[in-house]
């Protein structure tokens, strides 16, 4: 079935209406002139009746990476065969109450996907809005929801001064995703929604990207939700480094040894394929430090500290609410799987080598994480990934939440995957949205669904301006401390409130908080290799007819501030060396293999390694 509307400035807009649900599918919010250029919002258009009953093309990104994410969710579901285009993929979704009016004045959550800024897209099947919507409608707290595309890889974020000079501005993505704010600010209430009451959220490098417009002086929204990921792990790089970073683009591509003239030319008109199937690993794609989207000066302390106006949307945006799973750093280890081989020794000397003469801080950390020389791989590596969990995703969590201005709300999802695979019976990397969006429901205890169904409610009761639990005491978590936590359901757990930031039932341990500030050291880089590992190694599936045998580059990070632990995790993969071959993993058309040891014995107690 149908739906249309009359708006205000865009004319006849024809929707898909089904469960008490309108979804208007794949609208334009701006248009391109070339793949580089500065996105121009759509304010009014003209003409015959808009059909948004299907969705719009996807940004230019690595045609598998859909069955990438779905892969360490360790499920599938039915995809859509969409094309990409590098100059109609600004589109969105929008779902809304099949009775929704423009007097209707719902609250709105505006969602960025995540996938590292290189693969992702709003139709992909686990982002599906139909059931989140009617979710919504049936716990009487109704929402409109909108899901964008912005522009990935090498289009959304490679940037150099010759690309500047030419008139094309660093930070595409981001300001995508401004822009597409900018549009629901004008026409959302059209369909239903209060263009005053905008809740931003995301997960992973969707995460990053909502905590990247607190840069901004102007208002944007009246709360932020962020989940497993922040501008902390996935650090924006200045001029100089991505300049370095151009250069190895060109020399990939052939172009390095033309003029500034033709290699722009070139990057404008050759395939857009190109531009994901020739650049390889090493080429990075993260935001760039322009001083005007983004501005240095981001660390650890500076957004744990409450009187730091570092981001200036601490003061304009209400009210924060921020989580992280209980082995997010899991996706690390499904797009390295050599990651595991001998990890022990290599984490211990890993660790040692930065250290320095706190060498009994190292045996206590590696006493707390239960890592010695003889622990056995596949144990191993689940205690080195909760490690770089805490270092990466829960430090972040607790920095932002601890200097929030406004209320925030921190939660812990400890929701066990419930599907055979090396996860199964843990919170890895994207399960949580998953739960969220309710796509996979079908596939579910009643338990599992009843996790999913709370979680994504107490969501809603912060669209609402709802607390959805007791926010923590501004400037500590120390004192007054409250998290909400989801599972684990297989032990009768479906959600509790801890009162505590680290221990017992929260699954998070508080070591590297205790020790910190005996370590001090000065960048914070470690988060930027990290996150770059993360996309390189994405980038390297690319290579289908080449083994990965080895994958090392980029510098070795360190991180400060008040987690002041240093380069463990250059060091680490220093010590790992080759990457291994990620092609008979994750390649859809790889011969079978046999099959992956789990990397945790699923009927063992979370607790009990925690």
């Amino acid at each position: 079935m149908t739906a249309t509307i009359n708006t205000s400035k865009l004319g006849q807009i024809r929707g898909k209406l089904g469960d008490g649900v309108t979804q208007y599918l794949g609208i334009k919010y701006a248009t391109l002139e070339s793949r580089f250029a500065d996105a121009q919002l759509i304010e009014e258009r003209q003409g015959d009746l808009l059909d948004a009953s299907t969705d719009g093309p996807t940004a230019l990104s690595l045609p598998i990476g859909c069955d990438i994410e779905l892969g360490h969710v360790q499920h599938s579901l039915p995809k859509k065969e969409l094309p990409q285009s590098d100059l109609d993929c600004l589109n969105l979704n929008i779902a809304v109450p099949s009775d929704a009016t423009s007097s209707s004045n719902l609250p709105v959550l505006f969602f960025i996907h995540g996938g590292g800024l290189f693969i992702g897209a709003n139709s992909w099947p686990q982002y599906d809005l139909t059931r989140l919507a009617k979710l919504s409608i049936e716990k009487g707290l109704p929402v409109v929801i909108v899901a964008i595309n912005y522009r990935l890889g090498a289009p959304g974020f490679l940037t150099s001064k010759e690309l500047r000079d030419a008139g094309y501005k660093s930070n595409n993505g981001l300001r995508d995703q401004r822009v597409a704010l900018e549009w629901v600010h004008r026409h959302i209430r059209d369909f239903g929604g209060d263009p005053e009451n905008i809740t931003t959220g995301g997960m992973s490098a969707g995460a990053a990207s909502v905590t990247y417009h607190l840069h901004s002086k102007t208002p944007l929204f009246k709360r932020a939700i962020v989940m497993s990921g922040s501008s902390l792990l996935i650090q924006a790089l200045p001029y100089e480094i991505h300049e370095e970073n151009y250069q190895k683009a060109m020399a990939a591509l052939g172009l390095a040894d033309v003029s500034a003239e033709d290699r722009v030319k070139a990057l404008l008109e050759m395939p857009g394929q190109d531009l994901v199937t020739k650049l390889p690993p090493s080429v990075r794609y993260v935001p760039a430090l322009d001083s005007d989207l983004v501005a240095p000066g981001v660390t650890y302390s500076e957004v744990g500290n409450l009187a730091s106006k570092v981001l200036p949307g601490k003061e304009w945006c209400k009210d924060l609410l921020i989580g992280d799973a209980e082995v997010d750093a899991s996706i690390f280890e499904y797009l390295s799987p050599q990651m595991r081989n001998n990890c022990a020794k290599r984490f211990i000397a890993a660790l040692n080598e930065n250290v320095g003469s706190h060498s009994e801080i190292a045996q206590r950390i590696l006493d707390a994480y239960q890592v010695s020389e003889g622990t056995p791989d596949n144990e191993a590596i689940l205690s080195i990934l909760k490690f770089f969990t805490d270092i990466l995703f829960h430090s972040s969590t607790l920095s932002f939440a601890r200097g929030w201005n406004g209320s925030a709300h921190v939660y812990y999802f400890n929701e066990g995957n419930p599907w055979d695979g090396p996860w199964k019976g843990r919170a890895n990397h994207i399960l949580d949205v998953i739960y969220f969006f309710q796509n996979l429901g079908e596939f579910l205890t009643p338990e599992q669904r009843q996790v999913g169904e709370v979680f994504a409610e107490n969501f809603f009761k912060f669209c609402h301006g709802i607390a959805p639990w007791p926010a923590i005491t501004p400037g500590t978590i120390d004192a007054g401390f409250s998290a909400r936590i989801y599972g684990p359901s297989q032990k009768g757990t479906m959600t509790s409130v801890a009162q505590q930031a680290f221990g017992g039932e929260t699954l998070r341990r508080s070591v590297l908080v205790r020790y910190a500030s005996m370590i001090q050291i000065s960048s914070t880089s470690i988060l930027s290799e990290a996150s770059m590992k993360k996309r390189r190694v994405l980038r390297i599936l690319l290579y289908i007819k080449v083994a990965a045998k080895s994958y090392r580059g980029g510098t070795n990070g360190t991180f400060g501030g008040d987690w002041g632990f240093p380069r463990i995790w250059g060091s680490y993969r220093r010590e790992l060396g080759a990457c291994g071959d990620l092609v008979g993993r994750h390649s859809p058309t790889a011969k079978e293999d046999k099959p992956q040891t789990p990397i945790i014995d699923p009927t063992k107690s979370a607790e009990e390694d925690s």
